[in-house]
């Protein structure tokens, strides 16, 4: 429309509300406009438009047959201050616009009950593959943490488990299932199910992990998965140690001057060859000794361009033998979060032990 109020062109939409069809002429826009509104047109928006070249959602009424029309009024001009420019108006009605904030808002709680119901979901699916509770292994004080990705609405694919075997033997395993959500539970419940099922047939850990694997090979799982696992044999004084990982990240241990030392080797992960290879690492553990296991949340934990590391993790850990073993995990998942601001891409889990006596 022309600055006096003239439209010079209006679409469909607008004709119909004032039941004018395309051949007639129409109005004046601002003899549209209820008197109040009209005034605030001459003393403020068109100042405005002269100043800053448009006016956003401004209530007013339009005149139609039917009666008074609410609407949000939106006006632009490319040549603020010129008495000859033309002005553009879009004008959206109120209802229509109450309706729509209405579906929006609907909308956004539903998202936003489906987003608390797959958090709820994850957080039940990964108590289920997560011990609430490590049991008490006599001898060792033991303990764990574990910390999800993100904000914990996705299940993912860390877990450990700590386990007897016999009376005086007991297992503690750790692994990482390639991918998320709950084809990753499923493999991991599989998993850890697998490893206590082999692992009541057998002390073999390479076995053990030959076991595993052939069975995640005949179901046809399609992933992969990373496992570390200690068996403990408490038979004799000191207790008897012996490490094998399956491409996870080694265990670490920590003796009391804080000196540490990496377990056992690589390995090859489970789920991708017919054929793997496994090293095992044995040894007596001695009073004070502690061992940690990790997931690969911890070490590649990303601020920017920076990886948490090994650096950190060694520096963490050599500082173990003054903290007690029940604050060891859940520590070093705290420090890995905050190095990521508080926002970790992956799972974090850890599981420390020590021999008490």
């Amino acid at each position: 429309m022309t600055r006096t109020g003239t439209i010079l062109e209006a679409n469909g939409t607008f004709r119909k509300w004032l039941e004018i069809g395309s051949g007639e002429d129409l109005p004046i826009f601002l003899d549209l406009l209820r008197a109040g509104d009209r005034i605030f047109w001459d003393t403020h928006l068109g100042p405005l438009l002269d100043m800053q070249g448009q006016v956003n959602e401004v209530a007013v009424e339009i005149a139609t047959p039917s009666g008074p029309v609410p609407a949000l009024l939106n006006a632009s001009t490319s040549t603020p201050g010129d008495p000859d420019g033309v002005i553009d108006i879009a004008i959206f009605r109120a209802v229509d616009r109450r309706s729509y904030e209405r579906e929006l808002l609907a909308e956004r709680k539903l998202a936003e009950e489906a987003e608390s119901r797959a958090r709820d979901l994850a957080q039940t699916l990964q108590r289920s593959l997560i011990p609430p509770t490590v049991p008490s292994i006599p001898g060792l004080d033991v303990s764990a943490a574990y910390r999800p990705a993100g904000d914990g609405s996705e299940v993912g694919g860390d877990w450990y488990d700590v386990f007897q075997l016999g009376a005086t033997s007991w297992m503690v395993t750790i692994g990482d299932v390639c991918g998320k959500g709950a084809g990753a539970a499923a493999m991991t419940a599989f998993i850890r199910y697998a490893i206590r099922g082999a692992s009541m047939e057998t002390s073999n850990l390479k076995k053990i992990l030959r076991d595993v694997n052939e069975a995640l090979l005949l179901e046809r799982m399609d992933t992969t998965a990373t496992v570390a696992m200690i068996r403990l044999d408490l038979a004799e004084e000191k207790p008897r140690v012996a490490v094998s990982s399956a491409g996870h990240p080694l265990p670490w241990k920590i003796d009391e001057a804080g000196r540490t030392h990496k377990l056992g080797s690589p390995g090859t992960l489970l789920g991708g060859f017919s054929e793997i290879n496994q090293e095992v690492e044995r040894f007596e553990l001695e009073v004070g000794e502690t061992l940690v296991l990790i997931t690969d949340g911890v070490t590649e934990g990303r601020s920017g361009d920076e990886f948490f590391g090994e650096d950190r993790l060694t520096t963490y850990l050599s500082r173990t033998p003054s903290l007690e073993v029940s604050e060891i995990p859940e520590r070093l998942a705290q420090d890995c979060v905050a190095f990521q601001d508080g926002h970790p891409r992956d799972d974090i889990a850890v599981v420390a032990l020590r021999r008490s006596g």
